[in-house]
């Protein structure tokens, strides 16, 4: 279950208001937290692990001021990225000569390696309530656009942000009930979904996908969804992708595409991970040829000697007699 990480009052919090940074000081990123207009403080801060990422869920009646003052960052080299969703109340995000304000239901992004001030302010009933997402920088450089700016709001109310955000709820108030690798892999995917999303608001748009693309990508899914069936032919991929036999070899040939090879590649890929699973050994090749959507084992045999240039027993004994390697 999430823990307490921080819990400032009045009587405490000039004494307390650095704890949010956790154990050791490696949780957070260093700066100044007080409250605002001399107001009687009263919020607190819970945590939760989804692997190697923590999750910060706060909740405040005080309005609140935080800085990050290039001093801070000179003293402390906490280097992490920031996904905050606002769900109550307003947060402003002031840097350089720019000033953000993220509103309940919006998402934005801080970096602990530029300097900022963010105010956060409880809504008309006085509550103030915001999660975030604590990622190591060094996960964001090769997916995070340069053009998004620190504090610029998104809508997270609908689509991939509207669903990362309510995954990671769920992750916090759930924290002892899912694997902690398990949760590292979802957020991982959650962030490649962010990303994608922020970077078709901020960044250069795709061109639109052609509606032959498109099809493709429809026969692709079937395909995917389907290659286990050993009756799989392409009419049956034509009549569920509502096309006709004739188009839809069309729209493959355009691509350099073909039927065959998009089925047997699935199948062969498949039963590839499998023999080299050690969880699938107890099943014979010729129950992972038919697995994979093989009438035969003699046919999956030949296929994926052709395929990866070694009969699949001699693959399996290969892979499943390998040490494995220990990272260093």
């Amino acid at each position: 279950m999430p823990v307490l990480a921080f819990d400032m009052t009045t009587s405490n919090h000039e004494s307390r208001r650095f704890e949010f940074r956790g154990k050791n000081n490696v949780d957070y990123y260093d700066g100044e937290l007080k409250p605002l207009f001399g107001a009687e403080v009263d919020m607190k801060i819970e945590k939760s692990a989804a692997g190697e990422f923590l999750i910060y869920k706060l909740a405040s009646r005080t309005p609140l001021a935080f800085r990050r003052s290039w001093s801070h960052i000179r003293r402390d080299h906490t280097n992490v990225t920031i996904f905050w969703f606002v769900q109550r109340g307003r947060v402003t995000v002031s840097h350089a000569d720019k000033r953000y304000e993220i509103n309940s239901g919006n998402c934005a992004i801080t970096h602990s390696s530029k300097p900022f001030y963010m105010e956060l302010m409880p809504d008309a009933d006085g509550m103030l309530e915001a999660m975030h997402l604590v990622v190591p920088s060094h996960k964001m450089y090769p997916m995070l656009n340069e053009n998004v700016d620190m504090g610029h709001p998104f809508c997270a109310t609908k689509g991939n942000l509207y669903l990362a955000e309510r995954t990671l709820a769920l992750l916090f108030e759930q924290e002892d009930e899912v694997d902690p690798e398990s949760a590292g892999h979802l957020v991982e995917v959650l962030l490649n979904s962010l990303v994608r999303t922020v970077d078709a608001i901020v960044g250069t748009p795709e061109p639109p996908q052609t509606i032959a693309e498109r099809r493709v990508e429809d026969i692709q899914r079937y395909i995917n969804q389907s290659f286990s069936n050993v009756d799989l032919n392409i009419k049956m991929v034509a009549d569920n992708c509502g096309i006709s036999l004739r188009y839809l070899c069309h729209v493959l040939k355009k691509s350099d595409l073909s039927f065959s090879g998009l089925v047997w590649d699935r199948r062969i890929a498949t039963a590839e991970q499998w023999l080299a699973d050690e969880k699938m050994q107890h099943n014979p090749i010729s129950v992972i040829a038919y697995l994979a959507g093989f009438k035969s084992s003699a046919h999956f045999s030949r296929m994926f000697k052709i395929r990866r240039g070694i009969a699949p027993g001699e693959f399996r004994l290969r892979q499943l007699s390998a040490p494995v390697s220990k990272a260093a």
